[in-house]
C-alpha cells in the first residue's frame, strides 16, 4: 500500500505542477535554465561563453564571473514568502497558492540510521527532497532575482547561479549588483557560503590593472583560474584543455569496461549500446559549449577515444567532429524555434528567407564558438 499511495501522490504532483507551468511558465527569468523543455546545462554554459566572447570583441574590455554558492538552498526556501510571490508575481489562483503552502508546512520528517529511528519532528521550512515539485518552486521562489543593471547578468541553473559582468576601461568589480544580490538573498532566507563561491577573471588585454577584492558579508571570495560550472570547466583564458584531459581520463576508464564486455563475448550490438550509453555520453556532454575552440591536439585526443571504441566494438563509431555537428544543428533548431530561449533571437533570417545573417567575428574565438558555427552550419543545410 505505501508503494502504491507514494505513486498516487508523485501522480497528483505532476498534475499541480503541470497546472502550475501552464500559468507562470511565460513570467519565468529567461536566464533561468533549468527544468524548461528542450533546454539543459549546455544552454546556460553556451549562453555565458556566448555573452563573454560578444563583449570581449571590443577593445579594452573584460569580464568577470562570480560563481555564487548557496548552502542548502531548497532546505531554506520560505513557505510564506513563497505564497505571496505565488499571488503577487504569478497571479495565481488563491486555492492552488494555498494547496502549495499547505503542502510545504507542518511536514513530519524522521531519520532512519540502520534499525534506528528518530522522533518525528514538524518542519515548516524548505521544500522536500526528492519531491516532483521542489525544482519548480525553488525557481519560483527565485525569479525575482535579476539584475536591473547594465552589462550584470544572473545566469541559473535552478540553485547553480553565475554572476557575469562585463566590464569595460577601468571597470575592475562586480559593482552594485552584487550588493543588490547579498541583500536579495538576505531577504529570501538564502545563505550564501562565500567560502565555496568563487571569482573568475576574464581578460585579454596586455597591461590589464589589478582586480578588486570581491567580498560578500566580510569575507573575501577566491579568485580561481578555472572552474567547473555545471560539469564544463571554464578557464580564465576559454581555452579547454583541462576539460578535455578531464573528458579523456573519463571515457579511458569506461573504455576498460568496454574491453572487460568484449572477453566475455558480448554482442556487438550490446557493447555499441553501452558505449554509446557510457561513454560517447561522456565525450560530448555539453559538447556545443566547448569543442569548437579545443586545439587539434585535442580533438585527435578525443578522437582516439572513438577509434578504440570502433575496434572494441566492431562497429565504426561516429567521429567526434561529426557528432559536435550533429549536436549544434539540432541545438540551434530547438532554439530557432523556441522564441522564449534567450539566444533565440541571434538567429536572423535575411531577406530572402532562406539563409541566416552570418555573425561577423574579429577573433577566432568567437568564430569558432557556439553561435557562429550553428549559423553556417544551418545556411550549408539549406
Amino acid at each position: 500500500m505505501c508503494g502504491k499511495a507514494s505513486h498516487v501522490i508523485k501522480t497528483f504532483e505532476k498534475i499541480i505542477k503541470t497546472m502550475i507551468m501552464t500559468r507562470t511558465d511565460h513570467l519565468l527569468d529567461p536566464l533561468q535554465f533549468a527544468y524548461w523543455p528542450g533546454r539543459g546545462v549546455e544552454d546556460a554554459v553556451a549562453t555565458l561563453i556566448n555573452y563573454v566572447l560578444c563583449h570581449l570583441e571590443d577593445a579594452k574590455t573584460h569580464a568577470r564571473v562570480l560563481y555564487l554558492d548557496m548552502s542548502s538552498a531548497f532546505n531554506t526556501l520560505q513557505p510564506h514568502l513563497l505564497f505571496k510571490k505565488l499571488i503577487s508575481e504569478f497571479k495565481l489562483e488563491s486555492e492552488l497558492a494555498l494547496w502549495v503552502l499547505d503542502f510545504l508546512v507542518g511536514r513530519p520528517q524522521q531519520v532512519r540510521v540502520n534499525n534506528t529511528t528518530s522522533s518525528v519532528k514538524v518542519v515548516s521550512t524548505g521544500s522536500p527532497q526528492g519531491c516532483v515539485l521542489s525544482p519548480l518552486l525553488f525557481i519560483l521562489y527565485t525569479n525575482d532575482c535579476r539584475s536591473i543593471r547594465p552589462n550584470r547578468y544572473f545566469i541559473k541553473f535552478s540553485d547553480d547561479t553565475a554572476l557575469l559582468s562585463l566590464l569595460s576601461n577601468d571597470e575592475v568589480g562586480h559593482g552594485p549588483v552584487l550588493n543588490d544580490f547579498v541583500a536579495w538573498c538576505d531577504r529570501s532566507y538564502l545563505c550564501l557560503n562565500a567560502t565555496k563561491t568563487k571569482d573568475m577573471c576574464i581578460d585579454f588585454r596586455k597591461y590589464p590593472p589589478s582586480q578588486s577584492d570581491t567580498v560578500i558579508h566580510d569575507n573575501k571570495v577566491e579568485v580561481v583560474d578555472e572552474y567547473k560550472y555545471l560539469g564544463t570547466t571554464i578557464d580564465n583564458k576559454l581555452k579547454w584543455d583541462r576539460h578535455c584531459s578531464v573528458t579523456y581520463k573519463k571515457c579511458q576508464q569506461r573504455l576498460y569496461c568496454l574491453r572487460k564486455l568484449r572477453s566475455f563475448n558480448i554482442d556487438n550490438t550490446i557493447l555499441s549500446m553501452f558505449y554509446k550509453s557510457c561513454i560517447q555520453s561522456v565525450l560530448t556532454f555539453s559538447f556545443i559549449c566547448w569543442f569548437g575552440n579545443v586545439s587539434q591536439k585535442d580533438k585527435n585526443k578525443l578522437q582516439r577515444v572513438v577509434n578504440i571504441s570502433s575496434k572494441i566494438t566492431g562497429l565504426k563509431q561516429t567521429s567526434v567532429t561529426a557528432l559536435y555537428e550533429k549536436q549544434v544543428l539540432r541545438k540551434a533548431n530547438k532554439i530557432i524555434n523556441d522564441s522564449t530561449h534567450i539566444l533565440y533571437n541571434e538567429y536572423v533570417l535575411l531577406p530572402s528567407s532562406r539563409r541566416f545573417r552570418t555573425i561577423t567575428s574579429k577573433t577566432n574565438r568567437k568564430r569558432d564558438s557556439f553561435m557562429p558555427m550553428s549559423v553556417r552550419l544551418l545556411n550549408s543545410k539549406r
